[in-house]
C-alpha cells in the first residue's frame, strides 16, 4: 500500500482506471450472462403474449363491429316482415333476391375486412347475394350442410374460397336467424335462413402473428396450419420445445393459439447479448486508454477542492476558496474561481438594485400613462359644458376634477385608503352625469372597519369608464339601459381584499375580455391592460386574481382579489351605502 501511494498520480490513476475497467467488463459480463439466463425464457413468453393480445383485439374488434353491422341491418322490423314474405313457399327467388339487397349491403360495408355478404335460404339452399357480385357455381354453396347443421349462434368458419368471382380467400362469419312471433332474431341452431359476412383471409393473416393459428368458438381451426396442439384453458405452456400460448377473443369466443420456438428465440437473443456486450467492451476500453492518456500529474484532488470551492459558490458562500498550494494552472484557476466569486457578490447587489430602480420607474410610468388617460376625457367634458353655457354643470364637474384629481396626485403615493378610492370612483361618475345628462345610479358596500385600509390607487376607475363606454353606450347617446347602475365593494375575507365591481349594461364576452386584460399589446382599451399591469407589479403576480361573469343586462361583474394587511379585531357584517350620483 506504501508503495502505491508514493507513486505518480498518473500512475496510480492509470491503475485505478484499468482496475476499474475491469471490474465494470466482469460486471457486464455477469449483467448480460443473468438476463439472457434468466430474462430470455420470459422475453419469449411476454413476446408471444403481446403478439396474441395485439391480434386478439384486432380479430375481436373486427367481428365485433360487423356484428354491429349485421343487427343494424337485419334486426328491424321492414327486415322481419321480408323474412315473413321470403318464407312463404309461393315466393319469388329474385323478389327476395331484391328484398335483403340494402340489408346485404349495409353488413359489406360494415368493416374493410369484409369483402361481401350472402344470405342463405337453409330449407331451399337458395343464396341470395348483391347484385354487383357473380357466385361460382362450382364454389357454391358458401357453406356446407353439415356445417350449417352444427353452428350455434355466431360463428366463425374454416378459410375456404370465396363462392363470389374475382375474390380470394375468405373466413365465413355466419349468423343463423330464425324467425319467432313475427320478429326476425339470431338463432342458437342452424335457423331458417344464415346471414354469412366473407372476411378477406389475407387481412387474416396480415393481423395473425407469425406460426400460430384462429380457432372459432366450436374448437375449430379455421386459419392456420392444421394439427397445431389447441390448449384447452386459456395461457401458456411449454411442449416439445415449443411455448404455445392461447389467448380467448372475449366477444365472439375464437381464440389465437400462438407457437414460439425456443431454442431459436434463445438463440436469437443469445447473438443479440453477445453483440451488444461486445460493443459496449470495445467503447469501455476505448475511453478508459483516451481517459488514462489525457490526464495531467497531480490532478484529481486540486479538482475536487476547486469542484467543492464551486458547490460553496452555489450555495452563496462566495468567499470560499480552495485551500492548496501552487502556481500552475489549477493555481490560476484558483484565483479566478476566488475573484469570480466576490465579483458575483457584487454584481448581484448590483442587479437587486437595477431591479428595484427598474421596479420603481415602470409603476411610475404605467402611472403616468394611466392619469392622462383619464384626465383629457374629464376636461373634453368640462369644455364641452362650459361652451354650452351650462354653469351649474361646469361647476359640479369642476369640483369632481378637483376631488379626482387629488386622488390622481395622492402626493405622489402609490396607495391610498379605500375611502379616498371610492370618494374617487363617485367624482368621475358625477362627471359622467352632468357631461352626458344620464343617471347613473352609483352603489358602494364594504367591510366594517376596511375604509382606512390602503390598496394601489385608481384600480376601479379604468372598469368603471368601460362600463360607462361599453357596457352602457352612453358616450355613443345609447339608450341600452334605461337605468344603469354601477355598484362596487370592498370585503374582508381573511387576509386577503375582495374588490368587485358589478354593472347592469349589455355585458361582454368574459374570455375575450381577459385576453384583452392581460395582452401585452398597446392598443385600445389601455386603462384596463395597464390597471392590470399595476396590480401584478405591486402585488406580485402570485397574489393577484381576477375572475369575470356576465349576464347581458342583468349583471356583469370583475372581481379582483388582493391581499390585505388586516389591522382590525374582528370583521363585523357588511356594511351598504347608496350617495348622491
Amino acid at each position: 500500500m506504501k508503495a502505491f501511494r508514493d507513486q505518480p498520480i498518473i500512475r496510480k490513476t492509470k491503475i485505478l482506471t484499468t482496475a476499474v475497467t475491469i471490474v465494470f467488463a466482469l460486471s457486464l459480463i455477469i449483467t448480460f450472462g443473468t438476463y439472457w439466463l434468466l430474462g430470455a425464457r420470459r422475453g419469449v413468453e411476454t413476446g408471444a403474449q403481446n403478439q396474441s393480445a395485439t391480434a386478439s383485439t384486432a380479430i375481436d374488434r373486427t367481428i365485433k363491429t360487423i356484428t354491429e353491422g349485421f343487427v343494424a341491418a337485419f334486426g328491424t322490423e321492414e327486415f322481419s316482415t321480408e323474412v315473413y314474405e321470403m318464407s312463404k313457399p309461393e315466393s319469388d327467388p329474385i323478389h327476395n333476391r331484391i328484398r335483403v339487397q340494402n340489408e346485404l349491403l349495409t353488413l359489406s360495408a360494415s368493416d374493410p375486412a369484409v369483402l361481401s355478404a350472402l344470405m342463405i335460404n337453409t330449407a331451399t339452399g337458395e343464396i341470395y347475394s348483391l347484385f354487383r357480385d357473380s357466385l361460382i357455381p362450382s364454389h357454391s354453396p358458401a357453406i356446407t350442410k353439415s356445417e350449417s347443421e352444427n353452428c350455434k349462434g355466431l360463428t366463425l368458419l374454416r378459410e375456404r374460397q370465396s363462392p363470389i368471382r374475382g375474390q380470394g380467400k375468405t373466413l365465413p362469419l355466419i349468423f343463423p336467424i330464425e324467425y319467432q312471433n313475427s320478429m326476425a332474431k339470431i338463432s342458437s341452431g342452424s335457423g331458417e335462413f344464415i346471414v354469412v359476412a366473407l372476411i378477406s383471409a389475407d387481412w387474416v393473416h396480415s393481423i395473425l402473428p407469425e406460426d400460430s393459428v384462429l380457432v372459432n368458438n366450436q374448437g375449430i381451426i379455421v386459419s392456420g396450419m392444421q394439427g397445431t396442439h389447441i390448449p384447452l384453458s386459456d395461457g401458456g405452456f411449454e411442449k416439445h420445445g415449443y411455448y404455445i400460448y392461447k389467448e380467448t377473443l372475449p366477444f365472439s369466443q375464437a381464440s389465437i393459439v400462438t407457437r414460439t420456438n425456443l431454442a431459436q428465440s434463445f438463440l436469437t437473443l443469445a447473438s443479440t447479448a453477445i453483440s451488444s456486450l461486445f460493443a459496449s467492451a470495445v467503447i469501455l476500453l476505448a475511453i478508459s486508454f483516451g481517459l488514462s492518456m489525457m490526464l495531467k500529474r497531480y490532478v484529481t484532488s486540486p479538482v475536487r477542492k476547486l469542484k467543492e470551492t464551486v458547490r460553496e459558490i452555489e450555495r452563496g458562500n462566495y468567499s470560499a476558496k480552495a485551500d492548496f498550494t501552487g502556481s500552475d494552472e489549477l493555481g490560476a484557476l484558483r484565483d479566478a474561481i476566488s475573484r469570480m466569486g466576490h465579483t458575483i457578490e457584487s454584481q448581484i447587489e448590483e442587479i437587486k438594485e437595477e431591479q428595484e430602480k427598474q421596479l420603481r420607474t415602470e409603476m411610475q410610468l404605467l402611472s403616468e400613462q394611466l392619469t392622462p388617460h383619464f384626465l383629457y376625457n374629464t376636461l373634453e367634458c368640462i369644455q364641452q359644458e362650459i361652451q354650452t353655457d351650462n354653469r351649474s354643470a361646469s361647476a359640479e364637474m369642476t369640483r369632481a376634477l378637483s376631488l379626482y384629481l387629488r386622488t390622481v396626485l395622492s402626493y405622489g403615493n402609490e396607495t391610498i385608503t379605500v375611502r379616498d378610492e371610492i370618494q374617487h370612483d363617485m367624482a368621475y361618475i358625477r362627471i359622467m352625469n352632468g357631461r352626458f345628462r344620464k343617471e347613473i345610479n352609483f352603489r358602494h358596500e364594504e367591510s366594517q372597519g376596511i375604509l382606512d385600509s390602503r390598496v394601489l390607487k385608481m384600480i376601479l376607475q379604468p372598469f368603471i369608464e368601460n362600463s360607462i363606454k361599453h357596457g352602457f353606450g352612453i358616450t355613443d347617446g345609447s339608450t341600452w339601459v334605461q337605468q344603469p347602475e354601477i355598484v362596487i365593494s370592498f370585503i374582508a375575507e381573511g387576509e386577503k381584499l375582495r374588490i368587485s365591481i358589478t354593472d347592469n349594461g349589455k355585458g361582454f364576452d368574459e374570455s375575450y375580455f381577459m385576453q384583452l386584460m392581460k395582452s401585452k399589446e398597446n392598443v385600445g382599451h389601455i386603462g384596463i391592460r395597464n390597471t392590470y399591469q399595476r396590480l401584478i407589479r405591486f402585488y406580485g403576480e402570485e397574489n393577484v386574481a381576477i375572475t369575470v361573469s356576465s349576464i347581458p343586462y342583468y349583471s356583469s361583474e370583475i372581481v379582483i382579489t388582493v391581499p390585505l394587511k388586516q389591522t382590525e379585531a374582528s370583521l363585523p357584517a357588511l356594511r351598504q351605502e347608496s350617495p348622491t350620483s
